[in-house]
């Protein structure tokens, strides 16, 4: 194994982990101090899936700034936290509105979704909410236990390297053609 392994693990397994860990914190305090009567103060979590050429420049769940500047391919991170009902009606709806920005040419856009969140264990047994951000401008939001790199966890796999080209959609710049 090389060097260079070991920094890759570190900065792609690790320090995410140990975010986690320094924000869970906020799992017991809540917004502002404290959660609200009737409401549990989860985490979020977020990963992205778009491929190499993209990234998330901000994104806000229920309006809330949620995280900034992430690569677009299992670029990571976690904040604190969202405030979800104690006993929440079925089926959960969040909103998510993030922008994204091209990295070869200047091209940055809003999208905006209304998404439910994929409860895999009951609100209070996880370990705070996972969104992912995946191509076609689509949003997934899951709440589990198990971590995002488990191969046992119910959302989309964690991105591996290495990562794809990132495929526009039709109303899209086209990439630039590369010069010989």
């Amino acid at each position: 194994m090389t060097n260079s392994f070991f920094k890759f693990a570190l900065l792609r397994w690790l320090l995410p982990t140990l975010i986690a860990i320094l924000l869970s914190g906020c799992a017991t305090r809540g917004v502002n101090g404290m959660a609200p009567e009737g409401q549990t103060p989860v985490s979020i979590s977020s990963v992205v899936h778009y491929g190499k050429g993209i990234g998330i420049a901000e994104f806000y769940v229920n309006g809330r700034r949620s995280g900034s500047q992430y690569d677009g391919w299992g670029s990571s991170g976690n904040s604190c936290c969202l405030n979800l009902p104690d006993k929440p009606s079925m089926p959960l709806m969040v909103t998510v509105r993030w922008k994204t920005y091209r990295t070869n040419f200047k091209e940055e856009r809003w999208h905006e979704a209304t998404v439910p969140v994929h409860f895999s264990v009951p609100l209070g047994d996880g370990d705070g909410m996972k969104v992912h951000f995946l191509p076609g401008h689509r949003v997934e939001v899951w709440y589990a236990r198990i971590g995002l790199w488990d191969p046992e966890y119910p959302g989309p796999p964690y991105p591996r390297p290495p990562a794809p080209d990132y495929v526009p959609l039709a109303d899209e710049k086209p990439e630039p053609t590369r010069r010989k």
